[in-house]
């Protein structure tokens, strides 16, 4: 137990940055944590931590045993939850990663009917157009667009999808509707950052071949969710995926202003680290997806002046 005890402190000092503060959290004392440390070092005969007398931080070494610690601590904790899952009701918190405008939109909506169902299961939102570490930080899944490059990580496709060229009819009736992709780099174009990196180079199918097409524009965001409202607002074309806009669609809020044309695959995945065993909860919240977009049918909007 005590090297069980050991990895605990360890996940607390380098969440805390500090060995004092992460002994406190476990009730020892700054000798005690130092010497637990050190103890755990010798086991794993490597340095965890580097020390100066203002800092402490991480080795390579503490960053690889980090996320192996997080995943081993939190099968114990599923494990034990496994046990009593016939017993009593789902409970625990689930960290879910989700894209900003996804998660504050039709994903919060299908939400709710599994928070009914399971009300002593917490769902905590990390909204962010990045990506998510699932091995430094506590997220336990996390929704994704495109493909996976991590093959350590377990990838269930949950729906295909596209980006979609869309302008509000209001910038429509300033500046007119571009009669050819070509005509995009007339315009005022939002861009967004995709994988770290500003996305001004939109990749559209039209008439049988895939065309790159270089925009700009005065407005770049790395929220998704900001990029929609400025398009709603009629500050610029923008290419959003379908998912995110399908109710601006519907609505007239936006225009696909190229609907026979087919945008850049973006499909819908649900990612988590690969570990043999999952907690029911988890289990339980995977199938709600599964079911919500694997009934959901983007589709396109018909065109509106």
């Amino acid at each position: 137990m005590s090297y069980l005890n050991d990895v605990q402190l360890f996940l607390e000092i380098s969440q805390a940055g500090s060995i004092s503060a992460g002994g406190r959290v476990v009730g020892l004392s700054p000798a005690a944590a130092s010497a637990a440390i050190k103890r755990l070092e010798q086991r794993l005969q490597s340095q965890l931590f580097e020390r100066s007398t203002r800092s402490l931080r991480l080795t390579p070494a503490g960053e690889d045993f980090l996320g192996y610690a997080m995943q081993a601590l939190q099968l114990l904790r599923d494990g034990q939850e496994q046990l009593g899952a016939h017993r009593h009701a789902l409970s625990g918190d689930i960290h879910l990663g989700v894209p900003s405008d996804l998660g504050r939109g039709y994903l919060d909506q299908s939400l709710e009917p599994f928070r009914r169902a399971h009300p002593q299961v917490r769902l905590i939102m990390h909204l962010s157009d990045g990506m998510h570490d699932l091995y430094r930080f506590p997220v336990d899944l996390v929704l994704r667009y495109g493909s996976m490059r991590d093959s350590n990580l377990i990838a269930h496709k949950l729906c295909d999808n596209a980006r979609v060229l869309c302008a509000a009819p209001t910038y429509l009736k300033q500046h007119g509707r571009p009669a050819t992709l070509d005509a995009l780099q007339e315009h005022n174009c939002i861009c967004f950052y995709l994988n770290g990196e500003i996305y001004n180079r939109w990749r559209i199918g039209h008439q049988g071949r895939m065309r790159e097409i270089e925009v700009r524009g005065d407005r770049v965001a790395d929220d998704g969710a900001m990029v929609r409202q400025w398009a709603v607002q009629g500050a610029g074309i923008a290419y959003k995926s379908r998912l995110d806009i399908q109710a601006d669609l519907d609505s007239g809020r936006l225009v696909d202003l190229f609907p026979e044309a087919q945008g850049d695959p973006s499909p819908l995945y649900a990612v988590y680290p690969s570990r043999r065993y999952q907690p029911l909860r988890l289990q339980t919240l995977l199938l709600h997806l599964q079911s919500v977009f694997g009934t959901k049918r983007v589709r396109r909007a018909p065109s509106r002046g």
